[in-house]
């Protein structure tokens, strides 16, 4: 039996895009969304707040086959807020009234709404510490963060790791959790971004305007190193002299849309699977393209790490939930000048 609040509205409001493109041609807002039906596992999150991430304007402008979408999509995939509803199968992480945080698929309806319906099994609760905007800003960044690191890099204390594209939303995640995991850090950045990269705990910071990094470090001295920047083959090409042979390189997906066709998906992931080949014939560092995984429990247990770590969220700027608002935010994201995350003020 569905449990839920009293007094929830029939409609509400949502942003939503029904054809591909950029976000200023096809993102329009419907003053009047049905609220979804709750069934199964599924609980009703009234969102707060909701962040906007490169992959919103990716997927918008074809970044996987339209045919894998929705028939109407809503972006965001970074949200926070209150549970309103549960599911008949539901309720046995979160109850009503719970403040949560969610990393929704990529696939279903999105954040970028007053009500969006999330399977429990994605739900994590959100620290008190943080506030609606914060805990929103943190869900992808910090499970990508978290998997680059410990799943895909095979992280140990003590591990020197650097991190390309340190003052992003991901790179700062990354800094943060590096070092709250116990980690020797250095972050590549621009100068003017130096000094916010040290505090959030770098232990060095290499301007890339200024340094080559990957002809600064020739010794093999690194463990990981984690591109948040997807600047594309430039550590690939010095991964013998960057990087320990027992290290791993990790790339987030590039900025350039490589899945929007089958077969684009299908070459992209032939040249993984190269690339990989080449690593363990050569006994090289391995290769990994990380594809971010959704658990509410892992996502539970990294912010705990950074939450003891007292390492709070970095926000670039928070936007009003209106369609000019919103598509600033875009402009800001597609820029690749933010200072931290974007987020969204919903409720």
């Amino acid at each position: 039996m569905t449990t839920s609040a009293p007094s929830l509205p029939a409609t509400a409001k949502s942003l939503q895009w029904t054809t591909v493109g950029k976000p200023a041609d096809v993102l329009s807002l419907n003053e009047a969304t049905p609220l979804p039906t709750i069934t199964g596992s599924n609980v009703l999150v009234k969102v707060h707040a909701a962040a906007v991430n490169p992959v919103d304007w990716k997927l918008m402008k074809g970044g996987v086959p339209r045919f894998l979408m929705p028939s109407i999509k809503v972006p965001g995939v970074d949200i926070a807020g209150t549970v309103v509803a549960v599911g008949p199968k539901a309720g046995k992480r979160v109850q009503i009234g719970d403040q949560v945080m969610v990393l929704l698929s990529l696939f279903q309806s999105g954040g970028l709404a007053e009500y969006t319906l999330v399977d429990e099994s994605l739900v994590a609760k959100k620290p008190e510490r943080w506030s609606f905007e914060q805990a929103a800003s943190m869900p992808l960044a910090t499970m990508t963060v978290w998997q680059a690191l410990v799943d895909y890099g095979k992280f140990k204390k003590g591990d020197k790791v650097l991190i390309n594209g340190a003052s992003g939303g991901t790179g700062t995640v990354a800094v943060q959790l590096a070092k709250a995991l116990g980690a020797y850090v250095v972050g590549v950045c621009s100068g003017s971004n130096a000094q916010m990269v040290k505090d959030l705990g770098a232990d060095e910071v290499v301007d890339y305007r200024t340094t080559d990094v990957t002809e600064k470090f020739t010794s093999q001295d690194f463990d990981i190193v984690f591109d948040a920047a997807t600047t594309g083959d430039q550590f690939w090409g010095k991964r013998h002299t960057l990087i320990k042979p027992s290290g791993n390189l990790v790339l987030i997906v590039p900025k350039d849309n490589v899945t929007d066709t089958p077969f684009h998906m299908l070459y992209a992931g032939a040249c993984v699977a190269s690339k990989k080949a080449i690593s363990f014939l050569q006994r090289g560092p391995g290769y990994h393209l990380i594809l971010t995984e959704r658990d509410g429990v892992e996502l539970e247990e990294a912010v705990k790490v950074l939450e003891d770590a007292k390492a709070d969220p970095i926000i670039d700027s928070v936007y009003e939930f209106t369609l000019p608002s919103v598509l600033a935010a875009f402009d800001k994201s597609i820029s690749g000048r933010a200072k931290g995350k974007l987020v969204v003020k919903i409720h």
